[in-house]
């Protein structure tokens, strides 16, 4: 899915094709002969040619004129503006089509396949065309082009792709409705909102290489925060990036190996592994959001509008802007900011006292520092605060009292400390309950993650797993009891989002009447089952029977054109138990008809969950290496032992692990993950064999 490459969909029996292209990094080249560098930028004029006259034909500026035959079909584009090969698009295929234009005038038009229904564009327009009003009033320079599309592709890698002008999407990332749960809302709306800050950062002011590549993506992603909070208030969508993204990088930033948010780029080969979404996306934008915090948002947008201006259609790096915001800033934005970006890691500080925060052997880059001109313990600063015993007691009983972001991160500071020897993870066991009535939903995703890490040490027919179960509908009954199973109406997004989050626990912990309650409301007609827990049901009744429901749902997961059923089935079915579907799951790995390539690496960790196919899903990927790596080429084959590594939890996956992959620890694509790797599935090994005893002791108390 590089270059330019085929996709297709299915409609009423027939096969329908489409042309798309995916040329970042360096994929151009695969389409045309170029200099394939983001420095390298010029103006394209385009031509293309279908044999169909009833094709839609797209690309970055307006069609300038149209030609047609009996045998063929042309349309000449405008020239571009002066742009990055990489930012070059086009698409070719049969389409439903909605415009509108925004209140500047730009003309906005959101493409699908045919299979889907043309309702689902109309969020993706409405977001668009608002996020464009916004940026233009942010950036200080209206958006550039005279309109934009965005697409949604049966076949893509990524999430979506920035293409000045012509943005491409995977349709789970773009299409929605009415009907659909706010979690798809609040995803397209993020990712809409991501791709078009792109159209300033990135596409209109471009890194020169791409070891900058931070420059585009860390502003992204937290622009995308401050658009969508701006447009739909309603969301509160900074807690989702506080218990989201800022998590997320602080997990992967703690890893010894993991590289810095500005990373040298000596093989091309290496840059398919700068796209580190805990690091580049989610890391960058913390240290982001923590320089606007230091300075005042007035300053800082007020230096983004005078660096868009001063280097509009050219290519800068790091410094220049930092150069623009030392300006607007009373501390040197540029020594500040060059320290965190180019710094693997970061502080935990304890008594004011720093040092590298790590979950694996100390490394000589651990003996640095990082400037803090002010520690504060809200959800800011890339640091961790380690509390005293009589510290973090004060704070839990005051913990009403604390602001949102001070009680977020109290509780994932202490969720990763008891991943080392400063906190015992015993401890988390007598913290949760505490939480029982919490009203907060943020709060209870970051109770989900202490009990996501928690089931570490009750693993699947271990003799503490069913106490641990217990413990845990014990835990949310009563939030369940003030909730309900179905969302009522006009109640609150938080409560909502709660009651996703703990009947998601109750399900874990294998709640038989809970399950029940949800399985009853199960319809063949999924669209009459409420959105917001439609995940839930099915995965419920499934749960109840499988010899059923796992044939229908594999067949109507293959036939589905819409990208949340075919996301929840694909899910469902991959959690069987029974000997007889473990074994047809394990061949859909290699039936790129059935799983399209775009969705195998998520299916194959859904399989590395279920305790059923996890041994079977590893001896799978050892086996059919090459497979992968002609499925992938280099743009994500580091995933697969990425995750793979991320769901070892004894010795004897981590030997069959090393064994297959540490020949090939000096593969340019491969070898900052294996490090990493190493580092990280040591510590695990080590944590459950330190900690497990004293958790199935404390257990006992509950």
């Amino acid at each position: 899915m590089v270059g330019a490459y085929i996709s297709t969909y299915a409609i009423e029996g027939k096969e329908e094709t489409i042309v798309a292209t995916q040329f970042e990094s360096h994929y151009a080249r695969e389409c045309f002969p170029c200099i394939d560098e983001p420095a390298a930028k010029a103006t394209f004029d385009l031509k293309i040619t279908t044999s169909d006259s009833d094709d839609e034909i797209i690309a970055n500026t307006p069609v300038k004129a149209v030609e047609k035959s009996v045998e063929n079909y042309s349309a000449t584009f405008e020239t571009t503006p002066k742009m990055s090969t990489y930012l070059l698009a086009f698409v070719v295929g049969k389409f439903h089509k909605k415009s509108l234009k925004n209140q500047h005038g730009v003309t906005i038009t959101s493409y699908c396949s045919l299979a889907q229904d043309p309702k689902v564009l109309d969020f993706a327009n409405e977001v668009a065309a608002r996020s464009l009003d916004y940026y233009d009033d942010k950036f200080g320079i209206p958006y550039p082009l005279k309109k934009l599309d965005q697409v949604a592709l049966p076949d893509f890698e990524a999430g979506a792709m920035e293409n000045w002008g012509l943005v491409t999407y995977r349709e789970s990332c773009m299409l929605a409705d009415a009907t659909s749960p706010i979690d798809v809302k609040k995803n397209v709306a993020l990712v809409v909102a991501h791709e078009l800050s792109h159209q300033w950062f990135g596409d209109l002011v471009t890194m020169k290489w791409w070891d900058d590549l931070w420059l585009n993506e860390s502003f992204a992603s937290v622009m995308e925060y401050f658009a969508v909070d701006a447009l739909y208030p309603e969301y509160e969508i900074w807690e989702d990036f506080f218990t989201g993204d800022c998590l997320a990088a602080l997990r992967r930033d703690s890893l010894p190996g993991v590289q810095a948010v500005q990373q040298d780029v000596n093989d091309p080969a290496e840059i398919a592994t700068l796209f580190d979404g805990a690091i580049v996306y989610a890391k960058g934008a913390h240290l982001m959001l923590m320089l606007i915090r230091l300075m005042g948002e007035k300053r800082f947008f007020a230096g983004i509008k005078e660096y868009f201006k001063a280097f509009q259609y050219q290519n800068t790096i790091g410094n220049d802007l930092w150069d623009i915001l030392n300006k607007h800033s009373d501390f040197s934005v540029k020594k500040f900011m060059n320290t965190w970006i180019s710094q693997p890691g970061f502080p935990v500080i304890t008594d004011e006292v720093q040092q590298r925060f790590s979950l694996g052997p100390s490394e000589t880059s651990d003996n640095v520092s990082w400037p803090l001109p002010k520690i504060s313990d809200d959800m800011s600063g890339h640091y961790l605060i380690n509390l005293s015993g009589p510290e973090f007691a004060d704070a839990i009983k005051n913990f009403g009292n604390l602001s949102l972001e001070q009680r977020l991160r109290l509780l994932i500071d202490r969720m990763l400390l008891a991943k080392t020897p400063l906190v015992s993870s015993s401890s988390l066991l007598d913290l949760i309950p505490e939480f029982k009535n919490e009203a907060s939903s943020a709060v209870w995703d970051i109770i989900a993650s202490i009990i996501a890490d928690l089931k570490l040490f009750f693993p699947a027919g271990s003799e503490y797993e069913s106490n641990f179960k217990a413990f845990l509908k014990n835990l949310v009954a009563s939030q369940i009891q003030k909730l309900g199973v179905i969302p009522r109406k006009n109640e609150s997004l938080n409560n909502t989002n709660i009651r996703k989050v703990v009947l998601g626990i109750a399900c874990y912990a294998e709640d038989a009447e809970i399950m029940k309650q949800l399985a009853d409301f199960y319809d063949d007609d999924f669209s009459r089952i409420n959105p917001e827990i439609r995940d839930l049901v099915i995965d419920s009744k499934f749960y109840f029977d499988e010899d059923r429901f796992f044939p229908l749902f594999l067949k109507r997961y293959q036939s589905s054109s819409d990208p949340e059923e075919r996301s929840a089935l694909l899910f469902t079915i991959s959690r069987a138990k029974s000997n007889k579907y473990t074994e047809q799951l394990i061949n859909l790995l290699k039936q790129p008809k059935i799983v399209r390539p775009q969705d195998h690496l998520h299916f194959y960790i859904y399989l590395r969950r279920n305790y059923a196919t996890k041994a079977s899903a590893l001896d799978w990927l050892l086996k059919n290496w090459s497979y992968v790596e002609k499925m992938t080429g280099e743009k994500s084959i580091e995933d697969y032992p990425r995750y793979t590594a991320s769901s070892i939890r004894d010795a004897d996956e981590a030997k069959l692990f090393f064994d297959f992959f540490t020949p090939l620890a000096e593969t340019p694509v491969l070898a900052r993950t294996l490090k990493i790797a190493r580092a990280e599935i040591d510590s695990r090994l080590e944590l459950i064999k330190s900690d497990t005893k004293s958790l199935e002791k404390h257990l006992s108390k509950y």
